[in-house]
């Protein structure tokens, strides 16, 4: 066992020396300086749309301001990824979290004084994009060096509480204060990025990357991620799976909210609708630590969506907006565990020196194909009917669970059993 000394701080590099989470200082100023963070993100992604129309009235601007952000996140996070396990993570993310807050800042000034134009905030959300690029891996890191491995599950637990509760209560937020001021939200997310900073700064245990001994160029660097990520039997099994389970699923979200507009439903229900999925992962997120000890990793990747099919062939066929709600928050229930146990079994499964690239490369193939599924939907919808179209959906959904019982090793690993068990560096 090995011990160090910083400041005032004992940072233990020995894994079983390590302090369970709820003792561990470290761990709690990550979790909280993201979970601000998070919330922070959750108010400006509902205040740059209506920033954008409120300036120009144009939705074609709306959609090259989410382009950007979007398209950053696209071009950028592989290569952030690479970039996350050369350098010091805890710098990596006070340094993104300065771009997040100076970019914002920039649209918050321009708002209160009433000098908006498109390409400011496309260029402030495409920052946002490249911010979010660096500081979600580089937390996602220092996580795996500050926690034992076996508390590797709660952790990712604990990441879905907090998105849970960020997705419910930052866009009102957001929008109660866009009311107040066009500005507001995008100070609220500043105010979060220096929230995160100091989080950031209180870290004590050393967070560096790859000695230069050892560093790859970029693009080698890059390939030696994916490499790993698509060579591991299970790792590629996971990622393929969860990778389609998203697209389909949010194809089949979008759906329920373009049929409800089509049929006039009044918007407050729709909005109620969304609460009801958004309320349901937060309730889920809290049960999710019960729910890894009871089923595996393979038994929630079919439960997952086989669940949501049947919920969202029902949506298809009523319209009944309390019946909807319902439906809505049987569907994406089981996601929240879902996504804990892949998170938990990535994190767990690979090396620390790989794991921001891993995770980019999850997150950057994620983000294409769910980027699709409203167009892919929308087109859909648009040509054979919303209802035909959910149908599909919900049967790609089926098919996306059943693909799971062709690896039975998957269907027998438990998130929180191989989290403990698995020994890499």
């Amino acid at each position: 066992m090995t011990v160090h000394e910083r400041g005032r701080a004992t940072v233990w590099t020995d894994d079983a020396a390590r302090p369970p989470l709820r003792k561990n200082k470290d761990y709690a100023y990550l979790i909280a300086g993201g979970a601000v963070s998070s919330l922070g993100s959750r108010m400006s992604s509902i205040a740059f749309p209506l920033i954008t129309l409120a300036a120009t009235g144009s939705p074609f601007a709306v959609g090259l301001v989410a382009g950007a952000a979007t398209m950053a996140l696209v071009l950028i996070g592989l290569p952030a990824g690479a970039l996350v396990d050369r350098w010091d993570r805890r710098r990596t993310m006070i340094a993104a979290a300065t771009l997040g807050a100076v970019s914002y800042l920039t649209v918050a000034i321009a708002a209160f004084a009433d000098r908006i134009t498109v390409p400011h905030l496309m260029i402030a959300a495409a920052c946002g994009g490249v911010a979010n690029s660096f500081y979600g891996p580089a937390e996602q890191v220092a996580v795996r060096h500050v926690v034992r491995k076996k508390d590797i599950p709660r952790a990712a637990v604990n990441n879905q509480v907090r998105s849970a509760t960020a997705g419910l209560a930052g866009p009102p937020i957001g929008g109660f204060l866009f009311g107040i001021a066009r500005g507001l939200p995008m100070v609220a997310d500043v105010v979060s990025y220096l929230v995160a900073i100091v989080c950031a700064s209180r870290v004590r245990t050393p967070l560096p990357g790859a000695a230069a001994e050892e560093r790859e160029a970029l693009l080698p660097s890059i390939r030696t991620g994916l490499r790993f990520l698509f060579g591991d039997d299970l790792l590629r099994t996971i990622t393929l799976l969860s990778i389609f389970l998203n697209f389909v699923g949010t194809g089949l979200v979008v759906s329920v909210t373009i049929t409800m507009q089509q049929r006039g439903t009044d918007t407050t229900w729709i909005g109620g609708v969304s609460s009801s999925m958004a309320l349901s992962m937060l309730i889920a997120s809290l049960l999710s630590a019960r729910i890894l000890r009871h089923l595996s990793v393979g038994v929630l990747m079919l439960l997952t969506p086989v669940i949501g099919a049947i919920a969202f062939a029902g949506m298809a066929l009523v319209q009944t907006p309390v019946l909807l709600m319902v439906l809505m928050a049987c569907a994406t229930f089981l996601l929240a565990p879902c996504n804990a146990a892949v998170v938990a079994v990535l994190t767990a499964r690979t090396p620390a020196d790989r794991l921001g690239r891993v995770m980019s490369a999850d997150n950057v193939l994620s983000l294409v194909l769910t980027a699709l599924a409203p167009a892919v939907m929308g087109i859909l919808i648009g040509t054979i009917g919303g209802r035909e179209a959910m149908e599909i959906f919900a049967g790609l959904l089926v098919v996306s669970g059943l693909l799971t019982l062709g690896f039975p090793r998957l269907m027998q690993i438990s998130a929180v059993t191989h989290s403990a068990g698995t020994d890499v560096a």
